[in-house]
């Protein structure tokens, strides 16, 4: 590691010793990445605050398994197949590899790609001093405004916001250039969230009821002041703090990767799909991703705002759903019948759930049969000593404890995949969701497994 870049340690003996460990006792290994690294004092770092999104990967974990020699060096390329925003490639790219992101969830990718831009610091700057002027210029125009198709659009904004809104994205769509015109979506998505009558506390947009809460009571007196917020309607300002905030940002981004010569590329697909053109087989020296988990966050519906404001999909929101793992609406006719995986100790908790929830069991049927498709193409990607690092929880499913993490090790291993290294850290601080039903509950433990490809298996 040249140091010019990180200013921190190898964590090459660390690592060493823990799969050394592993070796001689392959029992999963408790590490606190929080204050194993003591390089992160601020999470605000670089980007990674440019946008808020669930369940976000931990800074900690990347930093750990990128600031070493053992699975990468400078130069080589980090693949993050399920990139969410871009935590992974943007940590990849400080530590001076190149990275891919791939994520289905168009807002995610879009956030990702603006969060690794090498666009100009200055040309953002004059493109914010015109906005600003174009909003002083359509403060008292009496000219309408495009309003995007936005399911129960009253529901969520009063009219003065979807005024504004629409102004606001109109400036934005008229912007020639890309990366900046993205820059400022990322900025209007902000504001779209922001300035909606969804609860804050909540990644699934919720109304707000300060009703709901007795007087007096904190959450009551947040709501309150949240709609307050709204009310006061300075949406305009807003988009100018959060612009000026996340340049900021961005230049420091920048700064902190200006003696490298690390590339990003970010591709808004499924990575079960995705073409060789844009990733070749044998290519990659890591991956290193945190999978969803089990009905244990709805990616889409979280940024279903956005997505309708900035028209970020061809297809209904539900079209786009049915592209993420880990989904949970499905035909009656599909999930009546049990479905076998083809490994005993997976099929018999499947057979349990099923007994109990037949919906419960396909979705989970479904999540490891698509995961499965997930690590052969991952397999095929990496090079042949080539690591796959996953960051993954167990959960409850119908009242039993699925253990997702030894499922994933036993299909993994069935590819081709040796597993070198199993840990476990606890998510306190990760922002997953609270338990929304009584078939699936809240994780509470995440578990990293490191897996190498010993061979090519020309089977997949």
């Amino acid at each position: 590691m040249n140091k010019k870049y990180q200013g921190s340690i190898f964590f090459n003996d660390f690592l060493l010793n823990l799969i050394d460990n592993y070796k001689k006792d392959p029992t999963p290994q408790i590490v606190n990445f929080r204050k194993l690294v003591t390089q992160i004092t601020n999470m605000d770092r670089h980007t990674h605050f440019i946008h808020a999104y669930p369940a976000k990967l931990l800074q900690q974990i990347p930093y750990l398994f990128l600031n070493n020699d053992i699975f990468s060096k400078e130069g080589d390329t980090i693949l993050d197949t399920f990139c969410g925003t871009g935590t992974v490639p943007l940590e990849a790219s400080i530590a001076n590899r190149n990275a891919i992101g791939v994520d289905v969830n168009p807002l995610a990718a879009l956030i990702a790609k603006t969060k690794t831009s090498k666009q100009s610091i200055k040309s953002l700057e004059i493109k914010l001093e015109e906005i600003q002027q174009l909003f002083k210029e359509y403060q008292s125009s009496k000219k309408k405004f495009y309003i995007p198709n936005i399911a129960n659009i009253n529901h969520w904004y009063n009219k003065e916001t979807i005024r504004k809104l629409s102004k606001i994205k109109y400036i934005i769509d008229n912007i020639e250039e890309t990366e900046i015109k993205e820059f400022f979506q990322v900025v209007f998505s902000i504001c779209c969230r922001k300035y909606s009558y969804s609860d804050p506390r909540i990644s699934v947009p919720v109304k707000i009821n300060e009703e709901k809460f007795p007087e007096g009571h904190s959450l009551r007196e947040a709501a309150a002041k949240h709609l307050d917020f709204i009310k006061r309607n300075k949406i305009y300002e807003y988009f100018v703090e959060q612009a000026k905030k996340n340049i900021l940002r961005l230049r420091n981004y920048q700064n902190s990767t200006m003696l490298n010569n690390s590339k990003v590329s970010i591709f808004n697909t499924d990575i079960k799909s995705i073409h060789e053109a844009k990733i070749q087989a044998n290519t990659i020296q890591m991956i290193l991703t945190s999978p969803p988990y089990v009905s244990a966050q709805k990616y889409i519906r979280a940024s279903s705002l956005s997505l309708q404001w900035l028209e970020l999909h061809d297809k209904d929101l539900a079209s786009l759903d049915k592209q993420s793992i880990g989904r949970e609406y499905f035909s009656p006719s599909v999930y009546k019948q049990f479905h076998v995986i083809g490994f005993n100790s997976i099929d018999n908790i499947l057979l349990k759930i099923f007994k109990k929830n037949k919906l419960r069991a396909y979705i989970t049927y479904m999540y490891l049969i698509e995961m499965k498709q997930t690590l052969q193409k991952s397999f095929k990607l990496l090079k042949t000593n080539g690591y796959f690092v996953m960051v993954i929880g167990n959960n409850t499913i119908a009242g039993y404890e699925f253990l997702t993490y030894k499922y994933l090790i036993e299909i993994a291993e069935s590819i081709g995949f040796k597993t070198e290294l199993v840990l476990i850290d606890d998510i306190k601080s990760r922002g997953l969701m609270t338990k929304r039903n009584k078939t699936a509950s809240v994780i509470s433990r995440e578990y990293i497994v490191v897996f190498k490809k010993r061979f090519n298996n020309e089977l997949f």
